[in-house]
C-alpha cells in the first residue's frame, strides 16, 4: 500500500497501525493547497480475527455514517473527508490529527497528573455528551484512541465499534449493539454480553483515566470480595490525586451500569464542582505535603480490604497528674523498654486490652475464651468462656464494664469484677468489627462488616438507632467530642459523621490511601484518625484536614492519647511518641528483639502488654532515659 494513489487523490506514506479489520494508513491529500496530511483507514481482515467479512463490512459502513454524522459538528472528533469503494477495496479518508497518543505516554515512566486527568475527563465527556446525543455509542475508549493534540485538547478517533442504539435514553436496550465488541480490560460487563449501553462508555473512560494514574493495566484489577465493585484503589501511588477525582472515577466504573453516572453531563458537573478545576488555578494536593488548610472532601473511595476488630485503643481522658507524668516522659530524647514479667497463655491472642484504672488486662483468645489478667502479680483472675470468636472488645471508663463483638454479629456484656454475664445485643448479621461506649457509660455503638451501625442502651439492652452504610463494612466507631455526635470509619478509606439526633450523615472525610483501623476523638473537636497508610488529624469544628503523620505512624496494632501526645505501637516491636499538635515525632525505640502480634498500652503510658507466637504475653515498663 505504501506509495499507492487511492481515487488518484490520496497517496499513502506509511502504515501507522493495523486492528481487527482494518488497517490505518498516514497519507496525503493531491487535491488540495500545500497537499495535507490524512488518515486512510482501509478494510483488512486479520487472520486472527473471528468476525466474518460481511460483519467487518457493516461495521465499516457504519463507522462512516456515524462518523459523518458527529465529526462534523465537534472539534475533537476527526472529520470524514471520504468514503470510497475501489476495485472492490474500502477506504475510509478521515482528519489527521497532530498529537500524541496516550498509548505511547503509557509506555514513558511518567504517570499522569491530576491536572492533566481533570483535562481528559473534561474534554471527553464533553465529546461523548455530543455522540450520545445522537443515541452512538463509541465502545472502544481507550489509550490509543485517544489523542492528545499540539493545542492541549483531547480528541476521539477510531469509530470502528460504534453503534447506534434505537432510543438515546440510557434505560434503552440497544439495538445494533449485539456484537461483544471492544477491548478486553475497558469493556464493561454488559458489553461483554453483547448489551452495551450509552454509559458503558463512561466506564471505559474511567478505566482509561485509572490506567493512566497507575500505570497499572485493568486487566490486574479484581472485584472486591465484599462489594463487587474493582478493587484499584491499593495501585494508587501517593502522588497529587483529589479524592473527589477518585470519587468521581468510582462511579464511573460501577459494576452495574445502573449505579454509575448515566449521562456525562452528571460526571461533568461533579468533575467541575470540585474547587480549582474550572481554570486550573489551584494545583494538586499531593498527600506527601502538610494540609493545614485543606478541605475536608466528600468522597466514596472502593472497598479496600477487610480490618477487623484487632486494633484496641485507649479512650480516657487523661488527669493532670498522668500529664505531668508524659510532659517528664518528653523531657527525655529516646524511649526503652523493660520486661516485668511474662505470663504463659495456650491460645492466640485475638484481641487484647488494658484497663483504664491500669488494674487488668484482658484478651480474647483463638479458643472463644476472655481471660482477664491482674497486671500487679500477671496472674489470671479469672476467665469467661461461652462466646463465639471475638473480633471487638471495649472497656467502660469505670472499667467495670467490659463488651465483647462476636464473628456472630451477637455484642455480649461482662461484669469485669466478677466475670458474671449481664446483656445481650443482638441485631447485626456479620461479624461486629467495632465498639464505643460512651463517656457516660449510658449508651454503646456497635459496627459490622455489614456497614452498620447499631446504638443501644447499654443497661437494658434496647436497639435505639441503626444507621446503614450500603456496599461498605465498618472498620472503627468513636463518640464524638459534642452531644450526639459519632465519627465511623468504613473499608473505603471513608470517615464519616454523624448527627445521633436525626440519623443523618453531615460529612464525610477522605485522605487516607489505606485502611483505616482506629479513631480517636478529644475534647478539641479534633479527629485524629490511624490508617494502614498513616495518621491524620482532622479539625471536625472547621471541618478540614490539619496535619498529617509521617509514615513511621503507619498500621500501628496499639495507640493511646493524652492531651499533648500519642503513642503508637508497630508490630516489629517498636514504639514510637508523637506530639498531637503537629505530629512531630519526638521518642522512639526501634529495638527489633521482639516482635509484636497483638499489644495494648495502658491509660497512662506507662506499660505495655504484647503478645507473639511464643505463647507468651510479655509485660513491658515504659521509660526514657536521655542519651
Amino acid at each position: 500500500m505504501i506509495g499507492k494513489l487511492l481515487t488518484g487523490r490520496y497517496l499513502i506514506l506509511e502504515e501507522l497501525g493495523a486492528g481487527g479489520f482494518s488497517k490505518t494508513y498516514l497519507a496525503r491529500d493531491k487535491y488540495l493547497p500545500h497537499h495535507p496530511l490524512c488518515v486512510v483507514k482501509y478494510l483488512k481482515l486479520s487472520s486472527r480475527n473471528k468476525i466474518s467479512l460481511e460483519t467487518a463490512q457493516q461495521l465499516f459502513d457504519n463507522e462512516a455514517r456515524l462518523l459523518e454524522q458527529v465529526g462534523r459538528h465537534h472539534s475533537q472528533i476527526p472529520t470524514l473527508y471520504a468514503y470510497c469503494h475501489e476495485h472492490d477495496e474500502i477506504y475510509l479518508v478521515q482528519e489527521y490529527v497532530e498529537g500524541e497518543s496516550l498509548s505511547r505516554w503509557l509506555q514513558t515512566d511518567q504517570r499522569l497528573s491530576y491536572k492533566v486527568a481533570i483535562a481528559l475527563l473534561k474534554d471527553v465527556l464533553t465529546i461523548l455528551e455530543h455522540i450520545h446525543s445522537y443515541g452512538i455509542i463509541h465502545r472502544d475508549i481507550k489509550p490509543s484512541n485517544l489523542i492528545r493534540r499540539r493545542d492541549g485538547k483531547f480528541v476521539l478517533i477510531d469509530f470502528g465499534a460504534a453503534c447506534l442504539v434505537s432510543n438515546p435514553e440510557p434505560s434503552a436496550l440497544p439495538t445494533t449493539a449485539s456484537l461483544a465488541i471492544g477491548t478486553p480490560g475497558y469493556m464493561p460487563d454488559e458489553q461483554h454480553l453483547g448489551m452495551s449501553r450509552l454509559n458503558s462508555d463512561l466506564y471505559a473512560l474511567g478505566i482509561l483515566v485509572i490506567h493512566l494514574l497507575t500505570k497499572v493495566h485493568p486487566k490486574q484489577f479484581k472485584p472486591d470480595v465484599i462489594s463487587g465493585e474493582l478493587d484499584w484503589h491499593s495501585f494508587l501511588p501517593e502522588h497529587c490525586v483529589d479524592p473527589r477525582l477518585v470519587e468521581v472515577l468510582d462511579r464511573l466504573v460501577r459494576i452495574k451500569c445502573s449505579d454509575r453516572y448515566q449521562h456525562p453531563a452528571e460526571a461533568l458537573a461533579d468533575i467541575q464542582a470540585i474547587p480549582g478545576v474550572g481554570h486550573f488555578r489551584q494545583p494538586a494536593i499531593c498527600w506527601q505535603r502538610s494540609v493545614k488548610k485543606m478541605v475536608a472532601p466528600v468522597t466514596a473511595l472502593l472497598v479496600l480490604g477487610m480490618v477487623g476488630g484487632q486494633y484496641v485503643y485507649a479512650r480516657n481522658r487523661q488527669s493532670p497528674h498522668v500529664l505531668s507524668q508524659i510532659e517528664h516522659l518528653f523531657q527525655q530524647s529516646d524511649v526503652h523498654l523493660k520486661k516485668l514479667r511474662d505470663m504463659p497463655i495456650q491460645a492466640d491472642v485475638e484481641q487484647m486490652l488494658i484497663t483504664p484504672n491500669n488494674q487488668m488486662l484482658i484478651t480474647a483468645g483463638n479458643d472463644h475464651v476472655l481471660r482477664l489478667w491482674s497486671l500487679a502479680t500477671g496472674s489470671m483472675l479469672r476467665s469467661i468462656s461461652g462466646h463465639t470468636s471475638v473480633t471487638s472488645l471495649a472497656i467502660s471508663q469505670d472499667s467495670k464494664l467490659l463488651v465483647s463483638g462476636g464473628a456472630d454479629g451477637v455484642v455480649r456484656l461482662w461484669d469485669t469484677s466478677s466475670g458474671q454475664f449481664l446483656q445481650v445485643f443482638r441485631g447485626h448479621q456479620k461479624p461486629v468489627t467495632s465498639i464505643a461506649i460512651h463517656p457516660d457509660g449510658q449508651t454503646l455503638i456497635t459496627g459490622c462488616k455489614g456497614g452498620m451501625l447499631r446504638r443501644w442502651d447499654l443497661k437494658t439492652g434496647v436497639l435505639l438507632q441503626t444507621l446503614q452504610l450500603p456496599k461498605t463494612e465498618i472498620t472503627a466507631v468513636s463518640y464524638g467530642s459534642i452531644p450526639n455526635s459519632l465519627i465511623s470509619a468504613t473499608s473505603d478509606r471513608q470517615l464519616q459523621v454523624w448527627d445521633l439526633r436525626t440519623g443523618a450523615l453531615h460529612r464525610t472525610f477522605a485522605g487516607h490511601t489505606d485502611a483505616i483501623v482506629g479513631l480517636q476523638v478529644t475534647n478539641q473537636q479534633r479527629l485524629i484518625s490511624f490508617g494502614k497508610d498513616r495518621g491524620l488529624m482532622w479539625d471536625l469544628k472547621r471541618e478540614e484536614l490539619m496535619e498529617m503523620l509521617p509514615k513511621d505512624s503507619a498500621n500501628p496494632i496499639a495507640t493511646s492519647f493524652s492531651d499533648r501526645y500519642i503513642i503508637t505501637v508497630h508490630e516489629n516491636g517498636s514504639i514510637r511518641i508523637w506530639t498531637r499538635d503537629t505530629g512531630k515525632l519526638v521518642a522512639k525505640n526501634n529495638n527489633g528483639s521482639h516482635r509484636n502480634r497483638n499489644a495494648a498500652l495502658s491509660p497512662d503510658h506507662r506499660y505495655l502488654a504484647s503478645w507473639d507466637t511464643d505463647r507468651r504475653l510479655h509485660l513491658w515498663q515504659v521509660s526514657t532515659t536521655k542519651l
